[in-house]
């Protein structure tokens, strides 16, 4: 009888606090004030203390619990008394516990004690904590055998919540999602609303070690609204770790700093580990290895050797060894006003970026003088450069979780295996069926960063297969694994519309603080700040479903890239075994060609456009001595070495991600000369689809706020007759949106503004606020040729699968088929002449890579996509 009374007992207590903490808070109060006999002010006691503890009062719960077992003790009451030490018992175990945890816990578990199924749970939740899941699973189990077949529904929903997670930690994803479904079906039956939330939060956790990211952030989003602030610190971690496994360093980064700071004294547990750990990934994602190092060795140092924190900080100590590093890049002003004489609405940062020499020795020792070991799941894969950079990839990008879960998939390792082996069928064999795993893996969330973001490993390994093809001598082969990725993430432009209302009033909310920032208004510049934070993590919302990834295009690319190509070349350059090459296609056959390995690509890049950008000329007349020195070198680093093999055709080029912003009309060698640039040949056979009509329907378009963009437009409107025209207060956001849904060929002249670490908030211009690259992704049919007159939105960055990101990006991404655009300022004395020129040459039937070579190129345009 003591026992079911005491069962009893517990489960409307967790019932009131698994609906809802802060009305059991305000319940236990209310008993406290009324009742003076001590069972009740004892379960009055522990009621208030579990309700604290959700509510984020942890050395008030720890207090109330221990007055609770003190009040039952004095009364007699042995039940009541083992109740609230359970209970307290509960709360350490939560909180990482202490060294004399463990033999509270094992007396508390005993047969003869009243509350042995609460006490076994919350062993396994201590155990949880020191990343020993199948213990923890073993108590699991025997609190649901103690429970029996007739187990209270409304405590087997928190016992199947923490059952759930730890089967996920073990690797069993189908039984845990089996168990946190029936738990989440448990939650919504008896209205338990608090720990709905906490079973969706652990959902969100299963759907990151998945793989599926965006299912995690709708489960996270779901869970949020559940839950107290108090309990929300753990949520946005784990938010950040699923931001961290897409790649989204910028949007994890600003999430963790929003976080409170928790104190000196914290003590190590969960919280703390998690915290440390992607701060460490985060470092990784951005190359300071030292950093990440440091961060790993703060958790290695906290926990005991065998634990799952020691083992995962350990594994990212290894991951820093091998990790590529990016200069850091300076943090944007908001867009102002253009300079006097460009089209320039903000301040840029410096383009292109460096490699940062990374060890290739796995057993090097570290900066201490010990020898780092190799995880154990990756002792036995060969020690090249190849290999630690796919091993680092996958501990950096993998979800927080034992080292099974970072460890890459059996298939990648198979093929490594095969690798080391020397067996080149075999490795095919691997690759492909890794790969072609990837094809049917979850697709991203709709917007085009998340997307971009997705299936880094994917590129890691295709780079690894066109590593093997090299090796051999097959210049095809190695091509087509190069184009695999943009296969594998294959989807129809029109699955990428937003239509989700929220996030278009936060984007029209960023949109008018860009328009008080602009008149002065001191506290927008704050607003921006924190509206790009919610601009980088809004972006999976449930009016933005994941499309569905359709079967990919069948057969080798190759053959379909040469019949397209004509007289074209099709060069493509990319960096295999640590050095760069170009692999050029030139009447369907592929040769690879090495590239000079000093200076350093992305150095000479940057230099030119230094000198570039203080060199803006007129159309036409030509570069100064700098910019072509400049200029010079970088051809013979990028142009020179395929000049045999490419000789005077028409060029189609997917650049290397130091070149996304290179004027690539101001080299030796490619003056005068069509040259489209795309993301990938299979991106180029994309935009070739579109093509522009005999007889297109225009739009001309002059932003807000440049001198001259009026007089621009009335000289293209004479060239275009009947063309529709949008300037001054007519020429806004959402008007654009829909007109150029609607044109075959548009043209804007406006300001336009690139920020360096936001290629999605580039823009330009318009009255009532910028049209962002965001924005674009609501075109429900871009035009077939958009020309865009305005200062370097031509400018992209590359995502970590290459994808490159930016207004022009955008715009073929989402269904276009050419855009002209520039990646340096550009003047407003001569502009538009020369664009009156161009859609002459358009008219007249030129291509537009050739009509750009004759009129544009010289002054920084660019023909990006089918050209």
């Amino acid at each position: 009888m003591t026992v079911r009374r005491t069962e009893d007992e517990t489960a409307h207590q967790i019932t009131l606090v698994a609906r809802d903490p802060a009305r059991a808070h305000l319940h236990a109060r209310r008993l406290l004030a009324r009742s003076s006999e001590p069972r009740t002010r004892s379960i009055a006691l522990r009621l208030l203390g579990l309700a604290q503890y959700e509510l984020g009062a942890v050395r008030a719960a720890d207090r109330t619990l221990g007055e609770a077992s003190e009040v039952a003790d004095r009364a007699g009451l042995a039940d009541a008394a083992d109740q609230a030490r359970v209970s307290r018992l509960g709360l350490l175990a939560r909180r990482g516990g202490g060294g004399a945890l463990g033999p509270l816990l094992d007396d508390a578990v005993r047969p003869e004690r009243p509350a042995q199924a609460f006490a076994l749970i919350n062993r396994g939740v201590s155990a949880c904590q020191l990343g020993r899941f199948e213990a923890a699973l073993a108590d699991f189990d025997a609190a649901m055998h103690r429970m029996g077949p007739d187990a209270d529904a409304r405590l087997l929903p928190g016992l199947l919540c923490n059952r759930g997670l730890a089967l996920m930690y073990a690797g069993r994803f189908a039984e845990s999602a089996e168990d946190l479904s029936r738990a989440l079906a448990l939650t919504e039956q008896h209205a338990l609303d608090h720990l709905r939330g906490l079973t969706l939060q652990n959902l969100g956790c299963l759907a990151v070690a998945e793989g599926d990211v965006a299912r995690a952030v709708l489960r996270f989003d779901s869970a949020e609204v559940l839950l107290p602030e108090q309990r929300r610190t753990t949520l946005r971690l784990d938010r950040a770790d699923a931001l961290v496994a897409a790649g989204m360093h910028r949007e994890a980064g600003a999430l963790l700093r929003s976080l409170p700071r928790s104190g000196g004294d914290a003590r190590p547990d969960a919280e703390y580990a998690t915290t440390r750990l992607i701060r460490a990934k985060l470092h990784l994602g951005r190359g300071d290895r030292t950093a990440a190092a440091a961060q790993a060795g703060e958790v290695r140092a906290a926990f005991a050797p065998d634990s799952v924190w020691a083992e995962l900080a350990l594994q990212i100590e290894w991951s820093a060894r091998f990790v590529t590093g990016r200069r850091e890049r300076p943090r944007p002003v908001p867009p102002s006003v253009g300079a006097a004489g460009t089209r320039s609405g903000a301040a840029e940062g410096p383009s292109g970026s460096g490699d940062v020499d990374a060890a290739d020795d796995p057993a090097r020792p570290g900066r201490s003088g010990d020898p780092l070991r190799l995880p154990e799941w990756a002792a036995d894969l060969p020690a090249t450069a190849g290999t630690a950079r796919l091993l680092a990839d996958a501990v950096a990008t993998a979800p927080l979780g034992p080292p099974t879960l970072a460890a890459p998939r059996p298939g990648h390792a198979r093929a490594l295996r095969a690798l080391a082996a020397g067996d080149r069928a075999a490795v095919r064999r691997e690759l492909r069926r890794a790969l072609a795993g990837s094809d049917r893996a979850p697709a991203a969330a709709g917007h085009l960063e998340t997307a971009a973001h997705a299936r880094a490993s994917v590129a890691e390994l295709a780079r690894l297969g066109a590593e093997m093809a090299l090796s051999c001598g097959d210049a095809t082969e190695a091509l087509e694994w190069l184009e695999w990725p943009e296969r594998a993430g294959e989807t129809a432009p029109a699955a990428r519309r937003c239509r989700d209302a929220g996030w278009l009033r936060l984007l029209d909310r960023y949109r008018a603080a860009h328009v008080r920032a602009a008149a002065g208004d001191e506290a927008a510049g704050a607003e921006l700040y924190d509206l790009e934070t919610r601009l980088g993590l809004a972006q999976w919302h449930p009016g933005c479903p994941a499309p569905a990834v359709g079967a990919p295009s069948s057969g080798p690319v190759t053959h379909g890239i040469a019949a397209a190509l004509d007289r074209r070349a099709f060069v493509r350059y990319t960096r295999l075994r640590g050095a760069p090459v170009a692999i050029t296609l030139v009447d369907g056959r592929a040769r690879a060609h090495p590239l000079p390995t000093a200076p350093a690509l992305g150095d000479a890049i940057d230099t030119l456009l230094h000198a570039a950008r203080r060199d803006v000329t007129a159309p036409g007349t030509g570069a100064g001595p700098l910019t072509a020195e400049r200029a010079a070198l970088v051809a013979r680093l990028l142009v020179e070495p395929v000049a045999d093999a490419v000789a005077d055709r028409p060029l189609v080029i997917a650049p290397p991600p130091e070149a996304q912003a290179l004027p690539w009309g101001l080299l030796p060698g490619l003056r005068g000369r069509p040259v489209s640039i795309v993301a990938s040949g299979r991106a180029w056979l994309r935009c070739r689809r579109r093509r522009l009509p005999r007889t297109p329907r225009v739009l001309l378009v002059a932003g807000a706020g440049l001198p001259g963009a009026e007089a621009e437009i009335e000289a293209l409107r004479r060239e275009r007759p009947g063309a529709r025209v949008l300037s001054g207060a007519r020429a806004h956001a959402s008007a654009l949106v829909r007109e150029l849904g609607r044109a075959d060929l548009a043209h804007v002249t406006a300001h336009g503004g690139v920020p360096a670490d936001a290629p999605m908030r580039s823009g330009i211009s318009l009255a009532g606020g910028p049209l962002f690259a965001y924005d674009l992704e609501r075109v429900p049919r871009p035009p077939a040729l958009t020309v865009l007159s305005s200062c370097a939105v031509g400018r992209s960055v590359p995502s970590p699968t290459g994808v490159p990101l930016g207004l022009g990006a955008a715009l073929l991404a989402c269904g276009g088929g050419t855009v002209i655009a520039s990646v340096l300022p550009v003047p407003d004395i001569g502009t538009a002449a020369a664009m009156v020129r161009l859609h002459a040459a358009l008219r007249s039937g030129a291509p537009a890579s050739r009509a750009v070579a004759d009129h544009l190129a010289g002054s920084g345009f660019v023909c990006f996509g089918a050209g």
